[in-house]
């Protein structure tokens, strides 16, 4: 049984537009600060324990640090230790990294502040950031547009900006994080033909979302953590993590629809290319496959330990969805026929990167390079790339073959 619950049953808080802007700041940290203004309300002050947090956003220990220190060291938030625990301040003064003021102080340089809310500001609901059923990056799409939206419900971002101050590298990316939004509820987006083309798309933040009858007393928070928190590696790399959700086939479009928002200038690109390998599984692949002593043979991988590495049922499962989005959303798969052809080419591709991997895999004098690259963002960006390109792949094995030499080299 369903109920009908508010957006804001659980409280919220303020939002900034300023935060959420910065190119800087990676998405992960993003979510964590939307999390702590949520708590915040209208105090500035939030103090949920560390396994509450991680519980919650579905991340793991050593992610929400490094994240929670982009924050720290970017001015945005303070966190003080105190008999009962930790302290976090969202602070109301922050750095102007935004900011057009030129001063001209010789060889001085001198640090800008502005208020938070100075460029906007937004709400944003505890109730989606404790949904389990929410990734991180979800929860930071939506607070993106609720630093947006302000006072009301409608917000209008364009796609390509959305990507570029979230970071993140593909279409494909975008969607499967945005769908969740979509599929549970929380927005929906409308766009209309205006004298037979496409009119700039609406995006709307419910008020209010159906929520199972269970779930309204003890809504969305559950008691335990994951059984495998997930790492700031995209969905692609290393072991899975955790299942997506099928995706949504709400209409999407780049146009912007309104000149409401004054955009602020944007600083420059992000330079800091760290990334968290999943290291429990990365120490059990080395271990698996070192060679015991002088002169002793390796344990061979196998084609099953190739597929648990590189998450090979999410990969189908993102192949199945893409493949719906294509035919009922971007329509680009406009007949039967396209259909199939994407079917077999993307399970062609699967089977031949499998086969591929794994080879290379048992012929490299040390593989730890290429099982680095196949936990991080480069396999995630390689995969988008044969979904955004099926259509252009003739010679499967080459086209595999080229795209995992790229991998490393």
């Amino acid at each position: 049984m369903y109920s009908l619950v508010s957006i804001d049953s659980k409280g919220y808080g303020k939002i900034y537009k300023a935060v959420m802007r910065d190119r800087e700041l990676p998405i992960l940290a993003k979510a964590i600060y939307a999390y702590f203004c949520a708590y915040a309300g209208c105090a500035g002050q939030a103090y949920p324990k560390r396994n509450k947090i991680i519980r919650d956003l579905g991340v793991n220990k050593d992610t929400y640090t490094k994240h929670l220190a982009f924050l720290v060291n970017r001015g945005y938030l303070v966190k003080e230790r105190t008999t009962t625990g930790n302290q976090f301040t969202i602070l109301s003064k922050i750095p102007a990294y935004n900011s057009t003021v030129q001063i001209d102080l010789g060889n001085t340089d001198l640090l800008v502040f502005e208020s938070a809310a100075a460029r906007g500001f937004g709400t944003v609901p505890k109730l989606v950031m404790v949904d389990h059923r929410l990734s991180p990056q979800a929860k930071a799409i939506y607070a993106y547009f609720a630093s947006f939206a302000g006072a009301g419900t409608t917000a209008f971002p364009r796609r390509s900006t959305i990507m570029k101050e979230l970071r993140i590298g593909s279409v494909g990316t975008y969607y499967r994080h945005f769908n969740q939004l979509v599929e549970h509820g929380y927005l929906s987006a409308e766009q209309k033909k205006e004298e037979g083309r496409f009119a700039p798309c609406i995006y709307r933040l419910h008020e209010a979302i159906e929520l199972e009858l269970a779930d309204t007393n003890t809504p969305i928070d559950p008691k335990g953590p994951s059984d495998v928190p997930l790492s700031e590696k995209s969905q692609h790399g290393g072991k899975e993590l955790k299942t997506s959700l099928p995706m949504s086939e709400e209409p999407m479009s780049e146009k912007v629809i309104s000149g409401k928002t004054v955009h602020q200038k944007i600083g420059c690109n992000n330079k800091n290319k760290e990334f968290i390998t999943n290291s429990s599984l990365d120490k059990e692949q080395v271990h698996n496959h070192q060679a015991k002593g002088d002169g002793a043979s390796c344990r061979p991988y196998t084609a099953v330990d190739v597929m648990e590495l590189i998450g090979y049922q999410q990969l189908v499962k993102d192949v199945d969805g893409w493949g719906n989005l294509l035919k009922t959303t971007l329509k680009r798969i406009l007949t039967t026929d396209e259909e199939r052809r994407y079917r077999q080419t993307m399970g062609a591709v699967l089977l031949e990167l499998v086969i591929q991997l794994t080879t290379l895999l048992n012929g490299v004098e040390d593989p730890a390079p290429l099982l680095k690259a196949l936990q991080g963002q480069a396999f995630s960006e390689m995969f988008d790339g044969f979904l955004d390109q099926w259509n252009e792949i003739r010679n499967v094995k080459a086209y595999v073959a080229a795209s995992v030499r790229n991998l490393v080299y």
